[in-house]
This record gives C-alpha cells, structure tokens and sequence, in this order.
C-alpha cells in the first residue's frame, strides 16, 4: 500500500500528468479550435448574419443549415473535450497500478470510454461538459470552454444587497453541489466502462453521505468569487511587475516576458490544480464508483510489473510540453515590437459612477466618482410613467427599494420619492436632468445610456433630448444603448453626437449598426471582434471589467477604453501600460517586424515618456 501510495504521488508521475494535460491545450489551440471556427461561421453565413447575439439567435435556431453546423460544432467539441479528460484519468490510473506500458493502455482505455461517451446518451455528456463543468468554473483550462460561465455583469447585479446576495450564493452553491456529486463521472466512465447515466448515478452514490463535507460546500461559492475576481487580478499584474522591478528597468523585453511569465504561471498553476483533483479523485472515489464491468487495464498490463520506459521519449515528451506551455503563454503576451498603443489616452469609465462610495446611479455615487478622477462617469437613465427621465438601471425596483414596482408605473415625483440602498448607502432616485446638471457643476463627461423597457412613450427619443437640451448642449456627453434601432436613431435625428451601440452577449464579427464606438461585454470581448472595428474605423469600450491584469490585457490590446467599478485600479493600470512602453502588436506580428522597426544600436530602446 505504501509503495502505491509513493507510486501514484510521485514527483514524476505528476509530471507526465500535467505534461499530457499541456499538449492537449496545444492540440486543442491548433487543431480543434480553427475546426470549431469553421463551422461556426458556417452557421452564420447560412443564416446570413455576421455575428450571434441574444437578437441573432432565433435566425440561426431556425434555420435546418445553421443548426447542422452548431450541432456539429458541439459533438466535436463534446468528443474532444471527453477524450481529454478521459486520457489524463486513464493514464493516471496506469501509473498508479504500475503498468508497464502506461501510454498505450491510458490511451485504449481514453478511446473506449470516449467511444460509450458518444452514443446515443451523447447530449448528456453534452450538458455535464460544455454546460455544467464551465458555469459552475471548472472548465477554465480548456480552450473549448474557457469562455463559457456566467458573464460578470450579470454577477455584479446581483452582489448588490443580502437578498440578492443570498439569491446568487443559493444558486451558486446549488451549480456546485451538483458538480461535487458528479466529480466521480469521468472515473467511472473510465475505470469501470460504466455507460454516462450510469457513471453518472454511480458517481452520486460515491460522493453521498460524509464523504461529501458540508463546508466544503459552503465554501465553494466565496472562494469561487473571491479567486475569480480579486486574488488573480492583483496576484498576476504582481507577478507580471516582477521582472523589471528586479532588474530596475522598463525595457519593452523585460515588459513582455513579465506578461508572460504571469500567463504562464496563470496556465501551469491550473495545470496542477487540475492534476492533483484527478489524483484526489483516483484515491477517494475510486473504491466507490460501481462495480467494475471488466477490467480497466489491458491483459498484459499487470499491476506491479516492472515499469520499462524511454528516458529519451520522455525527454522529448516533457520538452514537447514546454514548449507548448511558452508558446501558449508568450503567445497571448504583449509583443516587444516599437508601435504605439493603438488607441491614444484610453478612457477610464465610472460605471454608474462609485458604487462602491454610493448607491449607483444617485448624486451621492456621482460625488464619490468625482473623488476617483475618472475620465467619464457612466449613467443608466429609463422613462417614467408620465414620459420623465430618471437615472436608474433596474426596470424593477425591489433589488435597491424593497419594493415591487417598476420605473415605467412611477411618476417623475414618485420616483424621486423612491429610497434606494446598497453596501451600506442610501440615497434617492434622481431625474436625469438633476443629475446631468450636477455632473456639469462637478466637471465630469458623462457617458449616458437611455434604456429601453418596452413601456416608453412614442415621442420617446424626442423627450429623451428635450431634457438634455434644458441642461446644456447634448454634444458635451457621449450615449451609448442596447438597442440598436435607438442608437440608429438617436444618430439619425443628432449626427453630430457621439453614440455607441452596447453589446451584451455577441460570437463572431463586429455588428453591423450606425453607431461611432462599441461598448462591449467582457464576455464576448475577441481579437476577431477588434480587427473588425478597427477596419471599420469604430472605437471599442469593454465593460465591466473590474480585475487589474484584465485591464491591462485589454489596454495593450488598444481598446479606447474600459468601464469598471473601480475607477482607481484602471488608472492605475492605465498608467502602468503607458509606462511600460509595450505596444499593442503580438509577438507572432511582431517578429515580423522587428527588422524594420528597431535600430540596430538599440535593440529595445524605451520610448520617450
């Protein structure tokens, strides 16, 4: 038992582990990743539509050709991503029972299980790997579903006050109990050549009754959110600072191999993450997870047989998987080429201004945002029931107020009257004009969203412009809105006036709407959605974006600006990105340039301040 104890938990068998889990990100990233684009333009062009929105998608739902090729998109993805893990599991069973030759039989059994994965109970496997492994965060290592959770906003709105709170945590914790429960699928499927529904049942007998700890699902939710949205952000630009505060220099080299050293230790330290729960996995779950169905190993791979392996293979293998790992982090780091950042004096967005120094969206978080310095306030503003405007996000007001009862079935008067709270303050609901005023008196840009709730009067847009004008002149603020017949509108009637088109949720291209800049989620923020509105001469905002190394990833990348609840962190990252003289090419375009761009007696040489 000791000997299998040290055999399973060596240093070496670690190793190989994450080494395997290393290049199938590669072989994701270059092989399974331009697969999965293919067929998802593909289903955009059959529905005619450069993109997919929360709007675009009752196109491609009905349309036969578009649904073929989004079908196709998940059973691939669902293959490869069962066949990925499922090899990691099998080759780590392997080398805790001594095989002697690990690499084939982890890779007969992977093709085994992967092959039971993928027929007819294929949607299932479907639902519990592109579905619930990715919400609840633990899809984070694999290309194929790194991006898909719940989009931050829609967190934010819901960290607002205790019930909301005790609402997401609820349903938090109900996503991770779940997948507490399911954690043995895989091994079963695995170990025991169990079918999904019945790994899947054996999996929830294997993790019931004490071997499933109650704090460690209460636990879950708060750690969840504390990793995700503080510790990384601060933890990573630390990490990414940390080469040229040691060499005392600001050497454009010395800036992205800090970049990406933080992206490489992002990468590996979920690498182990991932390889230790495995192992955690094989030892705890292993023993309950059914009845074997037949023996997981090969006849000839007995348990204890001497261990025969190519110190040079393995050399290769390891180096293999470095490689990748640099390449991967690198990759997505800065390059050292001499361009300027794309977008000249990035804006600093105040979302609904300091939420965290008011109740957003009243007067009291507006001063508080004055306080930060930010480069422009961002405001919500809906029409009430006698066709005033007032500054509010929420159509229903029970989240801030405590009671039921939606904007457009208020008055001007009563709305005013309405008390709101969150984190500690209070505050009222003010109109838009007393508001906007204020912003003037205070000297602060505002970035006015007018938002639509299908209860708006038909003079709608006129009033809407009335008001403003009562204050000052409408060019001196910027507008963006969700609904791109009101920014074609808005920009119709008032050319002249700044007005973005927001985008909650978008896959593919840039849209194609009459507006002057993007507001776009972090979400659905890609390299493809940028070269797209920079050919077409259009600014890209991103929102809400509130983690340091995310500002900064963005910044480098030249977006026009960020909008966040804190205001004070993105100038500062702001700051360090001008500072750091990196400019906003890759360094797989750089590389193509750096001959051309860099003199021969300086190599680096810093930019001028």
């Amino acid at each position: 038992m000791a000997s299998r104890s040290r055999r399973r938990w060596s240093l070496r068998n670690m190793s190989t582990l994450a080494s395997v889990l290393v290049l199938w990100q590669g072989l994701a990233l270059l092989l399974v990743v331009p697969v999965m684009r293919f067929l998802f333009h593909g289903a955009l062009d059959a529905a005619g539509t450069p993109n997919l929105t929360d709007q675009s998608f009752a196109l491609l739902a009905h349309h036969p050709t578009s649904l073929l090729w989004l079908l196709g998109m998940g059973v691939i993805a669902t293959g490869v991503l069962c066949l990925q893990y499922t090899s990691v599991i099998a080759l780590a069973n392997a080398l805790d029972t001594g095989s002697p030759h690990p690499g084939p039989a982890a890779w007969r059994s992977a093709l085994r299980a992967t092959g039971t994965a993928m027929g007819w109970q294929l949607p299932l496997v479907g639902l519990y790997l592109l579905l619930l492994l990715p919400v609840s965060g633990l899809g984070e290592l694999s290309p194929l579903t790194h991006q898909i959770g719940i989009a931050p906003f829609v967190t934010a709105e819901y960290l607002k006050k205790p019930l909301s709170i005790a609402i997401y945590l609820s349903a938090t914790s109900a996503l991770f109990y779940l997948n507490l429960r399911l954690l043995a699928t895989l091994p079963a499927l695995v170990l025991h050549r169990l079918t999904p529904l019945r790994a899947m049942a054996a999996s929830w007998k294997a993790t019931s009754g004490r071997r499933l700890r109650l704090p460690l699902l209460l636990a879950s939710p708060a750690a969840a959110v504390l990793l995700a949205y503080q510790v990384p952000g601060r933890a990573m630009a630390a990490v990414a600072e940390l080469p040229g505060v040691l060499l005392q220099t600001d050497s454009r080299l010395v800036a992205v191999l800090g970049q990406g050293f933080s992206g490489a230790l992002t990468f590996l330290i979920l690498v182990a993450v991932t390889v230790a729960i495995i192992q955690v996995l094989l030892v705890r779950l292993k023993p309950y997870a059914g009845s074997p169905a037949g023996e997981a190993m090969e006849p000839n791979d007995v348990a204890g047989a001497p261990v025969k392996r190519s110190d040079g293979r393995r050399l290769v293998f390891r180096l293999g998987a470095g490689a990748t790992a640099l390449v991967m982090a690198v990759g997505g780091a800065p390059s050292v080429a001499a361009a300027p950042v794309q977008a000249d004096n990035p804006l600093v967005i105040a979302h609904r201004g300091y939420v965290w120094g008011g109740v957003e969206n009243t007067i009291g978080a507006l001063d508080a945002a004055a306080a930060q310095h930010p480069d422009v306030v961002e405001v919500d503003v809906q029409q009430t029931k006698d066709g005033h405007f007032i500054a509010s996000h929420d159509t229903n007001l029970l989240v801030l107020s405590g009671r039921n009862v939606n904007t457009y079935d208020l008055t001007l008067a009563q709305a005013e009257k309405t008390t709101v709270s969150a984190r500690g303050f209070s505050d009222t609901i003010p109109s838009m004009v007393d508001y906007v005023r204020h912003a003037r008196k205070l000297g602060i840009k505002l970035l006015i969203e007018p938002k639509v709730h299908g209860h708006e009067t038909p003079d709608y847009l006129k009033r809407f412009i009335a008001e403003l004008q009562s204050v000052g002149p409408l060019e001196d603020n910027i507008y963006h809105s969700l609904d791109a017949d009101l920014v074609e509108a808005l920009k119709a009637r008032r050319p002249d006036l700044s007005v973005g088109y927001t985008i909650a949720m978008t896959a593919g291209g840039a849209p194609d709407v009459d507006c002057d800049f993007y507001v776009v989620e972090q979400a659905s923020y890609s390299p493809r959605f940028m070269a797209e509105a920079k050919a077409a001469g259009k600014p890209v905002y991103v929102w809400t974006v509130n983690r340091e190394d995310r500002i900064r990833s963005y910044l480098y990348d030249g977006v026009a600006g960020v909008v966040t609840d804190h205001p004070d962190v993105a100038r500062e990252a702001r700051d360090h990105v001008e500072n750091s003289h990196v400019g906003a090419l890759r360094l797989h375009e750089a590389l193509q340039q750096l001959a051309h761009v860099m003199p021969a007696s300086d190599p680096f040489p810093s930019r001028a301040p």
